[in-house]
């Protein structure tokens, strides 16, 4: 039900961004809602708290977004207040985002590395991705201290584990079988 519901206000705020040409503006300011909703714990929680009504809401919404997004995208939060739905924010955002990927033909990869990797790695890898789907590259990289060493990448549900930690596995299974017996 939260997919569908989520679905359908993804789609709706996204085809009335295009008809008014303005899907630019709020697409940064629905990325930018989605990054809040990620890190604001407490936002989150005042919005799903059903004891605090509507009004206050609708206060705390315009106090932190109405100098930062476009009134198009102010007046979409404050609909999902009014109808109940501030409680998916969250997930229209992230569907919203997942739309306008699809729209732009753009893929979103993960990148999983054990340290910091250097922008020039980060390049090379997403101009590969690139070229092999024939599409934009969203190059998302996130730290693993347990995967030692390499990496691993994650793009349209496939992953590629070419990690340390991976092949130390592989090994550990490969002399677990002990092939090697003793001939006397």
């Amino acid at each position: 039900m939260n997919s569908i519901l989520s679905s359908r206000y993804a789609r709706a705020i996204f085809d009335l961004a295009i008809e008014v040409n303005l899907l630019d503006q709020v697409s940064k300011d629905i990325f930018f809602i989605e990054e809040v909703c990620q890190e604001n714990v407490l936002l989150t929680s005042i919005m799903k708290n059903p004891n605090i009504n509507i009004g206050s809401k609708k206060k705390i919404i315009r106090d932190i977004f109405e100098d930062k997004v476009e009134k198009l995208s102010l007046d979409f939060i404050i609909l999902l207040v009014d109808k109940r739905r501030v409680v998916y924010l969250k997930e229209i955002a992230n569907e919203f985002h997942a739309i306008f990927n699809e729209y732009h033909n753009i893929k979103v990869a993960n990148l999983i590395v054990s340290n910091e990797a250097s922008d020039d790695i980060i390049a090379q890898m997403k101009a590969i991705l690139e070229q092999k789907f024939n599409c934009k590259i969203e190059l998302k990289v996130k730290i693993q201290k347990d995967i030692i060493g390499g990496f691993k990448l994650l793009v349209d549900g496939n992953i590629y584990d070419a990690s340390i930690s991976k092949q130390l596995n592989l090994l550990r299974k490969s002399f677990a079988k002990n092939i090697y017996e003793k001939g006397f």
